[in-house]
């Protein structure tokens, strides 16, 4: 029985989707996707021209939604004034952007060294730790850093939309307000 070029094509991306997320795409090889789908290496380029192109579309729309909800998010009047009601908001979008994309974003966050990972980081310290009251560039990117792994970490362990949202909305409200900002809106005070 022969295997459609549609169902090879998706074997590829799959494969490679899972590859991507557990060994990073640097450490891919084509060699590899096409050993997993017991196919030829050759047999990859009638479906692709590159790993590039794999890369692109499994990640392509995720990149798009993220750019755009940290264009909206992080614009400095945004930024600057975070409330309640604005950390609900970004917590819900980037919800709703993380489980439509879950795979793609993980794929981006877990490629290390890799262009979306730095371009990622730095739109991020562009935007949203303008609002961080502190000069020091390279103490920003460390809360960066923090704020993505706090990201990939919530992508790996949850996939339910409301469970994203509300460990998003602690994890914002962290990044803006600190330990005790956390604990007061839950509710806990602390007297020492």
């Amino acid at each position: 029985m022969q295997i459609k070029k549609d169902e090879i094509r998706q074997r590829n991306l799959n494969v490679s989707k899972g590859l991507f997320i557990h060994a990073g795409y640097d450490k891919t090889s084509l060699r590899m996707v096409a050993d997993k789908c017991f196919i030829s290496k050759s047999n990859i380029y009638r479906y692709f021209r590159s790993k590039e192109e794999i890369y692109e579309t499994l990640v392509g729309k995720a990149r798009r939604s993220l750019i755009d909800a940290i264009s909206r998010f992080g614009s400095s009047d945004y930024a600057a004034n975070y409330t309640e009601d604005k950390i609900e908001e970004v917590s819900k979008v980037l919800a709703r952007i993380m489980s439509e994309h879950r795979e793609g974003i993980l794929i981006m966050l877990k490629s290390v060294g890799s262009k979306d990972q730095a371009f990622l980081t730095e739109m991020m310290t562009g935007f949203f730790v303008e609002a961080c009251p502190i000069d020091d560039k390279e103490f920003k990117i460390q809360i960066v850093s923090l704020l993505i792994m706090g990201l990939t970490d919530i992508l790996i362990k949850y996939s339910e939309e409301d469970e994203m949202r509300y460990r998003l909305k602690m994890l914002i409200s962290y990044h803006y307000l600190g330990l005790n900002g956390i604990k007061e809106r839950i509710g806990i005070h602390y007297e020492g």
